[in-house]
């Protein structure tokens, strides 16, 4: 059994982060090149099993994939609403 240490931690975020920012890419694109990024959400969730055995960490890791994906599908959505609307960069109150 593995000690849960900063550096497992880590390692558990980074995983995480880049399959959940994969996964919200993929959500945004219309193209056929967005299947590229759900390989590479899979293939970084075969990486991460692959290498953390435990239960316990496998579900924090689709936990913490599953937050990083509404984080940044949220800041696309807000990214791409003000590219739409640029008078609210510009507006004075």
């Amino acid at each position: 059994m593995r000690d849960f240490t900063f550096k497992t931690m880590l390692w558990v975020l980074l995983y995480s982060f880049l399959a959940g920012f994969s996964l919200s890419i993929f959500a945004q694109m219309d193209a056929v090149v967005r299947y590229i990024f759900s390989l590479l959400a899979l293939y970084i969730g075969i990486r991460f099993f692959r290498r953390f055995e435990t239960i316990g960490m496998r579900v924090l890791f689709v936990v913490l994939a599953i937050v990083f994906y509404f984080v940044s599908a949220i800041g696309f959505s807000f990214y791409f609403y003000m590219q739409d609307h640029p008078e609210l960069m510009t507006s004075t109150l």
